[in-house]
């Protein structure tokens, strides 16, 4: 009898739960957890290697920024919009082909877009 209370309304609520909270904190998960997917500190330093003109700084940014980006999205893929994440992968790979070219006023286009998807992340 026991075994049939927890089957049929304890575990279905517990994983409802568990399935909301996962989704509503899209805003929480996009934040840093360590040293390797700090995103947003990193796009904020690549727009000052930019405008500086340090190009190869700014292409050890944008990598790690991509790989920091890899790391972000396996957190969010469930809380946020499919398209934001597209958007912000778009974002990124035009950052990394400006850097490449160097034409910093593409880059500034992109990283302003870049903080306005990011702010809206998870909202």
């Amino acid at each position: 009898m026991k075994t049939r209370f927890w089957l049929l309304y304890v575990l279905p609520i517990f994983l409802i739960l568990v399935f909301v909270a996962i989704m509503a904190n899209g805003a929480f998960l996009k934040k840093p957890f360590g040293t390797d997917d700090r995103l947003l500190e990193s796009i904020q330093t690549l727009e000052k290697q930019v405008e500086g003109k340090k190009w190869t700084e700014a292409n050890s940014q944008v990598n790690y920024a991509m790989k920091a980006w890899d790391k972000v999205v396996n957190r969010i893929q469930f809380s946020v919009e499919r398209e934001t994440i597209y958007d912000i992968l778009g974002t990124l790979a035009r950052i990394k082909g400006g850097v490449a070219a160097e034409d910093d006023k593409a880059i500034m286009e992109e990283i302003y877009y870049f903080y306005v998807l990011w702010d809206n992340l998870g909202d």
